[in-house]
């Protein structure tokens, strides 16, 4: 298959949905695999500072207790 083959087939799927959950992953994968991906959105980047903030502020757990907690809520919730 040559690329402008691919490059119809993925636009026909494309034209052809009306879903919007698989029209924002499709658009986030390209997102992804492009020079776009070094940008963050404003969500990743305030999460990123949330995390920085709890980390100096002490509220961090190792990943054996979030692996017993995880567990613990498997096990509540199965």
């Amino acid at each position: 298959m040559s690329a402008l083959e691919l490059k119809n087939d993925i636009h026909k799927y494309v034209v052809e949905t009306d879903d919007l959950t698989v029209l924002q992953q499709v658009k986030d994968l390209f997102r992804e695999l492009t020079s776009e991906s070094a940008e963050l959105t404003d969500y990743e980047k305030n999460m990123i500072e949330r995390g920085l903030k709890d980390h100096e502020e002490g509220r961090v757990h190792t990943n054996e207790e979030v692996k017993v907690k995880f567990n613990e809520w498997v096990k509540k919730h199965s």
